[in-house]
């Protein structure tokens, strides 16, 4: 049985803590919070739900010898925010802090980040830990990935085999070149995959519109992504990783299909992609690069 911190008890990591604990996937969880009421309301409470897991609020030395480390800790975009980039540069140094925690305190474990923009922050935790490439994983793909689905087939999502790649942001990649229904694949018209791209780039603010922020779907996709660890279910994933050569490309974290398993990402698989859509995930590097080029200056 393992041994899990979450970082960040708002309203995404609460229920990320509430599911591991409810489904007993570890023996220990700890919550950590800059608002230490906060980390101890909510293991209070999630203790009052069940027993079956040792539940505590702490400080980051009491994540030592952490097995997961999930970060969802950081400020997110307010509508006075001009541009992801602003969001960035005020969360980079969030992470930068907690890289450091992390790398002192849980130097074995594996880190998955939500904090946004994530594929950048996961960059950062990257460089900043100090961990090796497949043990530092940005939370991303699996969600949009799963809204691709929900926007192909509203009343039967389950039917339909749906990826999304590149940036979690507005340069995200549906793949439709592996779009298929019930085995069989989807051809599209262009005018038809470039309203999809759209309501697939718009889907998280139709939802934060409504009631301010996303909160089950990123809980629930982290939380089959930690199965997915912890049961060592070499299970492909769409997820933020740090490229050392793939797809031609380094220097970056973006979301591409990953094998998942006990030691983190096992392996990038590099998909042959058509023309159009090679474009669209190149151009979503080059976003992403320019990103870390501002914050590393």
């Amino acid at each position: 049985m393992a041994k899990i911190t979450v970082i960040g008890t708002g309203g995404v990591g609460a229920c990320i803590a509430f599911e591991l604990a409810h489904r007993a996937l570890c023996r220990e969880l700890v919550l950590i919070d800059i608002v230490t009421n906060l980390a101890e309301g909510n293991a209070m409470d999630i203790s009052h739900a069940t027993q079956a897991v040792q539940v505590k609020a702490g400080s980051y030395k009491d994540m030592a010898d952490s097995d997961i480390v999930i970060v969802t800790a950081g400020r997110p975009r307010s509508p006075d925010m001009k541009s992801r980039l602003e969001l960035a540069s005020f969360n980079a140094g969030i992470i930068k802090n907690i890289a450091e925690e992390i790398r002192q305190y849980a130097p074995k474990s594996i880190v998955i980040t939500l904090t946004n923009p994530v594929d950048t922050m996961n960059y950062m935790m990257y460089r900043h830990t100090g961990f090796e490439r497949s043990r530092v994983i940005g939370f991303s793909g699996e969600l949009d990935s799963a809204r691709f689905r929900t926007i192909v087939a509203p009343n039967k999502p389950q039917d339909i085999e749906a990826y999304v790649m590149g940036e979690h942001g507005d340069s995200q990649v549906p793949v439709f070149s592996r779009l298929r229904q019930k085995e069989k694949f989807l051809i599209l018209s262009k005018e038809e995959k470039e309203e999809l791209i759209k309501k697939c780039r718009n889907s998280s603010t139709e939802v934060i519109s409504r009631k301010g922020a996303t909160v089950f779907a990123p809980a629930h996709h982290t939380i089959s992504m930690v199965e997915a660890i912890l049961w060592d279910k070499m299970k492909l994933m769409m997820c933020s990783a740090v490229l050392d050569g793939e797809y031609g490309q380094s220097g970056l974290s973006i979301g591409v299909p990953c094998i998942i398993g006990k030691k983190g990402i096992l392996k990038v698989e590099e998909w042959k992609l058509p023309q159009d859509e090679q474009k669209m995930f190149i151009d979503s590097v080059l976003n992403l690069k320019s990103s870390i080029r501002e914050l590393f200056r």
